[in-house]
């Protein structure tokens, strides 16, 4: 009795979650918003902190991401695999190392994050392409 009970939980809860990803309304960015965005970019790249720059453009992606219609933090959005996101690899790196400069305390190569400060740019650039 418990068991078809759970199942029956598990199934209403599965298709509840089908129904919202299925139906969610995905937006596209207008010309406006892609001029907002691009703004955001370019106050970013005038920064000289290679690790403020990389943080900054983690919180860019994700408010883009958000624009697109996601919900959630940048961690759930991703492992939802938005097709939007060429390269999910490249940004699950890119958001990790986010998390490291922001919670870790130790010094960082500054070519390390200089090539990574890049690799961001390069993917928020295809985003708002």
């Amino acid at each position: 009795m418990i068991s078809i009970f759970i199942w029956i939980v598990v199934l209403v809860l599965a298709l509840w979650a089908f129904l919202i990803f299925a139906f969610t309304e995905k937006k596209e960015l207008n010309d406006e918003q892609k001029k907002q965005f691009k703004k955001n970019f370019k106050s970013i790249y005038l920064l000289e902190s290679k690790k403020e720059k990389i943080i900054d453009y983690d919180k860019l992606y994700h408010q883009i991401l958000k624009w697109f219609g996601y919900e959630w933090n940048f961690w759930d959005i991703l492992k939802l695999k938005p097709d939007e996101v060429d390269d999910l690899n490249k940004i699950w790196e890119l958001h990790k190392l986010r998390n490291k400069l922001v919670h870790d305390f130790d010094s960082h190569d500054e070519k390390f994050l200089n090539k990574k400060v890049l690799e961001y740019e390069k993917e928020i650039k295809k985003l708002l392409s």
